[in-house]
């Protein structure tokens, strides 16, 4: 019985996580498809962008339960936000990383610092790091609404909203 209930309140925690990310991400694609299409960039599926949208899910369900991520909870709203939006956006840009780099230390034959040089000729930084700076933005607004609901309470803020 406790353990379903732990499990509930993890569940609430991470669905609304995921969906933040999924529709998020999902409008994002559909932006790199359109303005990406005439040099052969293709979209990602929507599966891949399911399983990105848990993967920061997971990222964001995880780094909530180390204590140095509460650093700045005492303080004033502004700080957790940018404390909270930093941790993530690294996280997941070191996620990034190594999506992007799986394919070269596994593609073929040679050296780590070979499969290195040829990961850092081969990325489109150009498109790495808008897409980067597009996750440091939806990093921002969820983790200030986030904070928000945790300092008015997930009731008033529902209320707020969507009324009665």
């Amino acid at each position: 019985m406790r353990a379903l209930l732990w499990m509930k309140k993890e569940l609430y925690h991470i669905l609304p996580i995921f969906f933040f990310f999924l529709v998020s991400f999902t409008l994002i694609n559909w932006i790199e498809a359109f303005l990406f299409e005439r040099i052969g960039v293709t979209p990602f599926r929507f599966l891949e962008i399911a399983i990105a949208a848990a993967l920061i899910a997971k990222i964001v369900l995880i780094v909530d339960h180390i204590p140095i991520i509460q650093l700045f909870r005492k303080r004033p709203l502004i700080y957790i936000i940018f404390w909270k939006t930093a941790v993530y956006w690294i996280l997941l840009l070191l996620v990034r990383f190594c999506i992007q780099f799986t394919p070269f230390l596994f593609g073929q034959e040679g050296t780590f610092q070979e499969d290195l040089d040829r990961f850092f000729d081969q990325v489109n930084w150009n498109l790495f790091i808008s897409v980067q700076a597009y996750y440091l933005m939806l990093l921002f607004i969820f983790v200030t609404f986030q904070e928000l609901a945790f300092k008015i309470g997930t009731a008033r803020m529902r209320r707020l909203f969507f009324g009665k």
